[in-house]
């Protein structure tokens, strides 16, 4: 398999390269800034903190790590790393693709039994098993993705439709059984699962506001927390809903005859998706903004004494 990039007018090469690059600022800029307030804090004993730091930790790896892989095919027209920088690249575009998918289900989950189910909830949802959640959902995730690797179904090669490596199978029966287990088992069934809770949050959150919840404990906190939660999934189904209809045909129907510019949307989708969740999450919650703005005055004035309140449970 050929490791150039289809040949591109230098117009089209500065276009690519330069929304590559945009992506890749947000991206670093926006994660950081969430790691940096949620990490600063002493006292990182929420659930949410885990699932905040979580998102941004998938997204950060992603501009760190097979995003500069993709810039350097789309500068350089071809692949100019090693076999095992495409092995990096590729494992890390897959895992990560599944890894936000995931993510965002068990965020859903945990905002279902927030909102529905608050005394379930302080008894599931401790600081430890979320932790817990989270490692056991990864490493799943990463079972998965090497699985055909370690049985010799596939290979990590370059594919130069998307500038970027990914799974190479040896033959079509395996590359669809695969491509179906992993759209059924992450995509579908998060997407229905994710649908379902926030359906159900919804109606409460509508019935809390009506006066009409039976549950009165549910703080203004928690309601624009779950509130900015449901912007980010709506934001990630609208993104990715396409693309993954793109991996399909890529993988199963049209496969190597799939136009260039339309296989680009797998790369560019998962760089969007990662820029996009950190912004969305700081225009929603003016008081994240507000933390983090605190947090530069405070490194330039150490010896300034913290007020009391200015804890991470104050901006969650």
């Amino acid at each position: 398999m050929t490791n150039q990039i289809p040949f591109r007018p230098v117009e089209l090469v500065i276009l690519e390269s330069l929304t590559c690059i945009l992506l890749l600022l947000l991206s670093l800029v926006g994660n950081l800034m969430i790691i940096l307030v949620v990490f600063k804090k002493p006292r990182l004993s929420t659930t949410t903190s885990l699932f905040i730091a979580a998102l941004a930790t998938t997204d950060l790896i992603n501009a760190v790590v097979p995003g500069p892989l993709f810039l350097s095919c789309l500068i350089t027209g071809r692949m100019p790393y090693s076999s095992a920088g495409c092995a990096i690249g590729g494992f890390f575009m897959q895992f990560l693709t599944l890894a936000s998918v995931s993510t965002m289900n068990l965020i859903a989950v945990n905002r279902y039994f927030c909102v529905r189910k608050p005394n379930i909830y302080k008894k599931i949802f401790t600081s430890r098993n979320s932790a817990f959640f989270l490692a056991s959902l990864w490493i799943f995730i990463s079972m998965v993705v090497l699985f055909p690797l370690i049985v010799g179904w596939a290979s990590m090669e370059f594919s130069p439709q998307m500038a970027s490596c990914s799974l190479h199978f040896n033959s079509l029966t395996s590359e669809t059984g695969f491509t179906v287990f992993v759209i059924v088992s992450f995509v579908v069934s998060s997407f229905v699962v994710i649908a379902l809770c926030y359906y159900f949050v919804s109606k409460s959150l509508r019935q809390h506001r009506n006066h009409l919840s039976n549950n009165r404990g549910l703080s203004i906190q928690e309601i624009n927390l779950t509130k900015t939660f449901f912007v980010l999934v709506v934001s990630f189904i609208v993104l990715w809903l396409p693309t993954f209809v793109v991996v399909i045909l890529f993988r199963v129907v049209l496969r190597k005859t799939l136009p260039r510019q339309l296989a680009l949307a797998i790369p560019y989708g998962l760089l969007t998706n990662s820029a996009v969740n950190p912004w969305i999450y700081g225009a929603m919650n003016p008081s994240f903004r507000k933390k983090f703005m605190s947090i530069l005055k405070r490194s330039e004035a150490p010896n300034q004494v913290l007020p009391a309140e200015n804890t991470v449970r104050s901006y969650l």
